[in-house]
């Protein structure tokens, strides 16, 4: 018997944006070759320390968008409602934190990264940090995150993390650097790295780090454990479990998470 469809949020929080974006669907079954279902008729609120801030307005059949900025340090909560059914979730958006960027010109005339973050040892948080540049796909300019990054670093999650030697370092990490700021013994978080797959010759390159909260964290690891899963089943024999995505909707699915960031651009030529 086919299971009842739930209702999906899928929202981001970050206090440098000035509109909050929200999707909402009906899940699907992986075999339905049909289109997320809209939800109609359904109201949602955003409520900051738990008092109602205001409601989302519909922009399409599955989108909706709310014109305020959240504000750091603040427990946020979203509601929706069809009058019989309510799911809902809550996110505390990341502080404020400082970092610096320096590019370092290697033998291949690309840029290694060093990352710099001041750790506020008051306040535990989780560190993403990557590089978004151009690469080429089909004969043709794209831009995107890198595939993977080069690095000497060890006190980083190992979850995404090879022995793969490459562009003078250790390991190779797939997409992201992660770190817990508790399991960093300095002031200061100092990381350099090798972005894969994107060439500062190409374009403009722009390194990043997020400071995300616990539910966007989990949301981010098990996605690239997700795909990890899912190119291990190109294996033969094929020996695959099918790894959960995480979620925070109660009475639904999907992520209402946030992010802090700081970023800086950089060019080659």
């Amino acid at each position: 018997m086919e299971k009842d469809k739930v209702i999906t949020i899928n929202c981001f929080l970050n206090p440098d944006k000035d509109t909050i974006k929200a999707q909402i669907t009906y899940s699907k079954l992986i075999t339905d070759k049909n289109n997320f279902g809209s939800v109609e008729k359904i109201s949602v609120s955003l409520f900051e320390e738990g008092e109602l801030v205001g409601n989302f307005s519909k922009v399409d059949s599955t989108h909706f968008y709310f014109a305020h900025q959240v504000k750091p340090g603040q427990k946020y909560r979203i509601e929706a409602s069809t009058g019989t059914k309510k799911v809902w979730a809550e996110t505390i958006v990341p502080k404020n934190f400082d970092a610096g960027f320096t590019a370092i010109k290697d033998y291949v005339e690309s840029f290694d990264y060093l990352v710099s973050i001041t750790r506020n040892p008051s306040d535990a948080s989780i560190y993403w940090i990557s590089a978004k540049g151009f690469s080429w796909y089909n004969g043709k300019p794209f831009y995107d995150i890198a595939s993977s990054v080069y690095s000497d670093y060890s006190l980083a999650d190992d979850f995404n993390r090879l022995v793969d030697q490459g562009y003078g370092y250790m390991y190779n990490y797939e997409y992201y650097i992660r770190l817990n700021s508790n399991e960093v013994p300095t002031d200061t978080i100092n990381v350099q790295f090798h972005p894969n797959s994107i060439d500062i010759n190409d374009g403009q390159q722009e390194v990043f780090v997020l400071s995300v909260d616990y539910h966007l964290d989990k949301y981010m690891k098990s996605s690239i454990l997700l795909e990890e899963n899912d190119m291990y089943a190109e294996d033969m024999p094929i020996v695959y479990a099918p790894f959960p995505m995480y979620s925070n909707i109660n009475g639904g699915t999907g992520i209402f998470g946030s992010y802090n960031s700081v970023s800086e651009k950089f060019n080659g030529k």
